[in-house]
């Protein structure tokens, strides 16, 4: 048997030799587009960009099981939501390189990375013709990359803090294991990367486009990156920043009505700034599709929906994976707040109490048992820049008046949120006569978590980068997890970064603790 698999294997490879000498083929052009003969018209960059987009899914998808499913990095280790499952964002308990959803994490991001970086060289080496027939779309594509790697950025320094930076396209093996970043890098770059970005992005998109980035977003988020900086190295230089770039964002404002930030009729509303635009796969929803893997093939065939179903046991095998509302957010409420029944059911109902998202949503083709919607989920909004600016007001000596003015926005909004379209008595606004530097900044914290309550990870990225100021140890916070098991210590404010990627990279050490 092995003679006749070698001498099969000889003959092919004559028979492949004799081919590919053959003059009359050796010229042919290979099937399909090439990385040389694509990136050469406004069609194949608009493909492009698409796909640095794209790779935005992969975070939002269920992919065969809650395992495989990036939400809970965000979501689970603050003090808005807890689960009865074993998971060790929520108890920080085994918390180490070898979990899988960090992997995926860490890949889904540096993958959206290199896709970017790809799209930056392509504009550079062929912006002065593949652009002929639109030559606006060169500095808008190049916005919109900048744009999304600074969010990768922003979103590794939150999980990881010590991520490596990856400035160009990876063309050799030696750049190909960066070090560690440090302190504030990952958001230095990001910084640096909207600045330029806001220069280059259109104010809006037509009617088609809707929903992708603009000044606006750029502006937005580079503010946020700004505030997080600032609060974690206590400059003052970074909240006066952050207060240009938010004074400069024009033409948006508080929605009429809270849920419609969580409405799907609403997406890319008037409060937006920059949404992942879910919706349906072609043909059938197949959210197991890719699995653990997290290869690429997943982009061409995978899930594009917006993955909700920790929320509302879907596929019911899952569990007590679901995830519940603390007792500790509830009680965060007064009774009346006009928010509470957009987000919460009555406490009577039990555990899987969370409709944020599923309330005023639509479900993908066949999706609803998986928990798979085409609801957007809402990275970016106004009512977060709001709180942003007072924060960043406060931090840096300027008055207390106006921030509590921003403040009472959003708190004036929530009470005219009332299904019924009255007025509601609360939350009632704050006092403009406070005078306690202190006690506006934890009125601006609270509403940030009643405001922002279970997206984005904005509670517990908050609540991380006040421990890492020294303003809040968590190491004595009341985390309210229905796990006894919890132990947080200081060091997990950076989450492990993966085990094979320290290893294979001789540049990289793990984080400390792990």
């Amino acid at each position: 048997m092995k003679k006749i698999k070698l001498s099969f294997g000889l003959l092919f490879i004559f028979m492949f030799a004799q081919f590919a000498c053959n003059e009359e083929t050796i010229e042919l052009l290979p099937i399909g587009n090439t990385e040389g003969t694509y990136f050469q018209d406004e069609k194949h960059m608009e493909e492009a960009i698409m796909g640095v987009y794209q790779k935005l899914a992969f975070f939002y998808a269920f992919r065969g099981g809650q395992n495989n499913n990036c939400a809970p990095i965000w979501h689970l280790p603050g003090d808005d939501l807890t689960t009865l499952a074993n998971f060790a964002f929520e108890d920080f308990v085994g918390l180490n390189g070898s979990s899988g959803q960090l992997s995926l994490f860490y890949n889904f991001s540096y993958q959206l990375i290199a896709r970017a970086n790809i799209m930056l060289q392509k504009i550079k080496e062929n912006g002065d013709f593949a652009y002929e027939k639109q030559p606006e779309l060169k500095d808008y594509h190049k916005g919109e990359a900048l744009f999304l790697k600074a969010y990768t950025y922003f979103m590794l320094w939150n999980v990881f803090g010590t991520a490596p930076l990856v400035p160009e396209r990876i063309t050799k093996i030696d750049d190909a294991y960066p070090p560690n970043s440090e302190g504030t890098q990952l958001l230095d770059e990001a910084i640096n990367h909207l600045e330029e970005a806001k220069s280059l992005l259109p104010d809006s998109w037509s009617a088609a486009y809707k929903g992708r980035v603009t000044k606006n977003s750029a502006r937005g988020l580079r503010g946020k990156c700004l505030v997080f900086r600032g609060s974690v190295n206590n400059t003052a230089a970074d909240f006066t920043e952050a207060i240009t770039e938010f004074n400069a964002i024009t033409g948006v404002s508080l929605a009429t009505n809270y849920n419609q930030n969580f409405d799907v009729k609403f997406e890319n509303n008037v409060e937006s700034l920059f949404e992942y635009q879910a919706n349906s796969s072609p043909g059938n929803v197949n959210p197991y599709v890719g699995g653990a893997g997290g290869n690429d093939a997943f982009s061409v065939i995978g899930e594009i929906g917006h993955y909700i179903g920790m929320f509302t046991q879907s596929p019911s095998w899952i569990g007590n994976s679901h995830f519940t509302a603390t007792p500790s957010l509830r009680g965060a409420y007064e009774d009346g707040d006009p928010r509470v029944s957009y987000i919460l059911k009555p406490e009577s109902e039990g555990l899987i109490n969370v409709i944020k998202y599923a309330k005023s949503t639509a479900w993908a083709t066949n999706g609803q048992s998986n928990g798979i919607s085409t609801n957007n989920p809402r990275i970016l909004r106004y009512a977060d820049v709001l709180l942003l600016k007072a924060e960043a007001i406060v931090r840096s000596g300027g008055s207390l008046n106006d921030a509590i003015e921003l403040i009472n926005e959003v708190r004036e909004r929530a009470r005219n949120s009332t299904e019924t379209g009255g007025p509601a008595a609360v939350p009632a606004d704050r006092n403009v006569a406070e005078t306690n530097t202190a006690t506006v900044l934890e009125w601006i914290f609270e509403e940030r978590r009643l405001e922002l309550a279970f997206e984005e990870g904005h509670r517990w990225w908050d609540l991380r980068r006040r421990h890492i100021a020294g303003e809040i140890d968590l190491k004595n916070w009341n985390f309210d997890s229905r796990l006894i098991t919890f132990n947080f210590k200081d060091y997990n404010v950076n989450f492990p970064l993966p085990d094979n990627e320290v290893v294979e990279n001789p540049n990289m050490d793990q984080n400390e603790g792990y």
